[in-house]
């Protein structure tokens, strides 16, 4: 009875504030990790009685779990690992039935061992550099074509759809413009987008030429019920194996190669400044600028968020599976993110978060160790891949070369 007029006081939302008894990246091998965690509403108040389940799992495969009760002193939660890499630690609010209760936040994030021996295992394919170079010259045999139709914008601005011939289908994107910009006054700021198919937006940068790429070649600016065609259509795109088994016939191949015509053809507009150009995306979109700023070495910013496809292999090495990503095979690898940062000369600002288990926390330190030395990593606690915490007094732990 106590425990429901307690849940019942709350307030519509409530989160876990979760924190490491020191930075959670510096632990060592073997060391003693301990998480705090306490709950409170969204006024602050801290939130008493309430019953939650955690789990423990990691990269060493051990898995434990418990229940704990809130109250004005954090719960701790102790756990170690005897090897280089991560321990998850997930908690859940639990009605009398041990259902999730209503109008709680989870929490979801974990704690790293010897950060710096995180390194990658399973080697990229000898010809990978030879694969690219190969990729790059189909794509120099077809001619710079781009039809560019003016469409609405908003007051400032020229908006234009591009469709531009590629190898294979061609590029669709969107290029926006700050009206009456100088010749070679603006630098490019370029976006691409996580997985999935749905209708994308033009970017509006009013110190930029802004130009947002899609992920797919299909039409802009259609209706829903268009999107839900292509959605059924392009179900599963890039993830089985039987489609990769030739990486020339790899669906992210072409999606990387309409990037990059989109940018060449951006590159020719006289506007541009001739010298900057930031390219960033979330998801697959950190999947596609890595790789961007790899293949066109005049990108001067690469800005990864929650960056996807890195150490494919990692579940066979014995770390924490990704939830969602292609099967693997070794043809897979000429596509790993953390082979391609090796390339990148570019400064890079990852940001990823611990909970993630979309693009794991370990292959994203990979990620990090094979970058180069211009390169600055956030990692934020609590927060998976879709979602981070709103609550601010979660910490963000930084790394940089």
């Amino acid at each position: 009875m106590l425990f429901s007029v307690s849940v019942a006081a709350l307030a519509a939302n409530a989160y876990f504030i979760g924190s490491c008894d020191k930075d959670a990246l510096g632990y060592k091998a073997g060391e003693k990790m301990k998480f705090s965690l306490r709950i409170q509403d969204d006024k602050g108040n801290i939130v008493e009685g309430q019953k939650f389940n955690w789990m423990r799992r990691g990269d060493d495969g051990i898995t434990k779990s418990g229940t704990a009760v809130s109250g004005k002193e954090p719960v701790v939660i102790e756990a170690s690992i005897d090897v280089p890499g991560f321990v998850r630690i997930t908690a859940t609010p639990v009605d009398e039935d041990g259902k999730k209760a209503k109008g709680f936040d989870l929490f979801d994030g974990g704690a790293c061992a010897d950060f710096d021996k995180i390194v990658q295992i399973t080697p990229e394919p000898a010809d990978f550099d030879a694969f690219w170079k190969r990729q790059l010259s189909y794509l120099d045999k077809v001619p710079m074509k781009c039809d560019r139709k003016e469409i609405p914008a908003k007051k400032g601005f020229k908006v234009y759809e591009l469709t531009l011939d590629c190898v294979g289908k061609p590029a669709k994107a969107y290029l926006t413009i700050p009206e009456n910009a100088k010749a070679k006054s603006l630098p490019i700021d370029m976006f691409v987008h996580g997985y999935g198919v749905s209708r994308i937006n033009p970017a509006y940068r009013p110190n930029a030429i802004a130009l947002t790429v899609a992920r797919h070649s299909y039409e802009l600016g259609q209706s829903d019920d268009y999107y839900k065609q292509q959605k059924i259509k392009l179900s599963g795109f890039g993830l089985r194996a039987k489609d990769n088994k030739n990486p020339e016939n790899n669906y992210f191949r072409d999606m990387l190669l309409r990037d990059i015509r989109a940018l060449q053809y951006v590159k020719t507009l006289p506007e541009w400044n001739g010298k900057t150009i930031n390219v960033s995306g979330g998801s697959m979109g950190g999947f596609q600028s890595i790789f961007v700023a790899m293949l066109d070495q005049d990108v001067t910013k690469c800005s990864p968020n929650v960056p996807w496809m890195c150490n494919l292999n990692g579940k066979s090495e014995g770390k924490q599976r990704a939830l969602f990503a292609p099967e693997y095979i070794p043809e897979v690898l000429y596509f790993d993110s953390t082979n391609a940062i090796k390339r990148v000369k570019c400064r890079v600002e990852i940001s990823a978060r611990l909970g993630d288990y979309v693009c794991p926390p370990s292959g994203v330190t990979i990620l990090f160790n094979n970058a180069n030395k211009n390169t600055t990593l956030d990692f934020a606690q609590n927060g998976t891949h879709p979602y981070r915490s709103p609550w601010k007094k979660n910490p963000v732990y930084k790394r940089s070369k």
